[in-house]
């Protein structure tokens, strides 16, 4: 939401109704029909879909100034996932019909929306470069810092990320095994750059963690492991 103009901004945010959603409900299921947007105003959700061998697989997070299920507003087509809350969380529910007309009225937001979906491009294609270039202890580094950065604070604080994450979600989100992701947690909390708890983490050592995202380790010398 950021990306537009104040005026598209405002109407935009006189669209629909306002709601609440508990953490863990299903704001939208994968090959339904149904064709609202749902605008985030706080919270954090997840995209997941399932797999020919039953198992889920994640794709995006949205965060409070994002927009969820645009696509199927726009071309008719059904959910191509299943969105979740994370946490709890409130947005605007808007109609299909009101969010095209919004799109007609205001080129400027048209333009905006485009930005938004390669941005979400994007960053699955950093996902994928990150899977084919680096080991599974520096992937799972990397995404840390983002989350930190893009949800909840800059660098350099220690943040607690209580996103509703299970590890299989962050398996899922680097491409990695769970008991591999689950390994290397504990590898950086051995280290001191992280704590855990139950569906989250605390980033401890920002600086540490991050040096591990440059693919060096936590102190600065040499390669951080090799490519599983």
């Amino acid at each position: 939401m950021s990306m537009l103009p104040p005026r598209a901004r405002a109407e935009l945010l006189e669209l629909g109704i306002e709601r609440s959603f508990k953490r863990r409900e299903v704001l939208m299921r994968e090959g339904d029909a149904t064709e609202h947007v749902v605008l985030l105003r706080q919270g954090l959700v997840k995209a997941t879909g399932l797999q020919e061998n039953g198992r889920e697989t994640l794709f995006s997070l949205k965060v409070g100034g994002d927009l969820v299920g645009e696509i199927a507003a726009m071309d008719g087509s059904r959910r191509s996932a299943t969105v979740t809350s994370c946490v709890q969380g409130r947005g605007r529910v808007i109609s299909a019909t009101a969010f095209r007309g919004y799109l007609r009225a205001n080129p400027d937001a048209h333009f905006a929306l485009t930005r938004m979906i390669i941005q979400t491009l994007k960053w699955a294609d950093r996902r994928r470069l990150d899977f084919a270039g680096y080991p599974t202890l520096v992937r799972l580094a990397r995404l840390l810092g983002e989350l930190a950065d893009a949800f909840l604070a800059g660098p350099g604080n220690r943040v607690l990320l209580d996103l509703g994450l299970s590890q299989g979600d962050l398996a899922d989100l680097i491409g990695a095994e769970e008991d591999t992701t689950r390994k290397e947690l504990r590898v950086l909390r051995d280290r001191g750059l992280i704590s855990l708890g139950y569906r989250s983490v605390t980033v401890v050592d920002r600086a540490g963690l991050d040096r591990l995202a440059d693919g060096r380790d936590a102190t600065g010398n040499g390669r951080a492991g090799e490519k599983p």
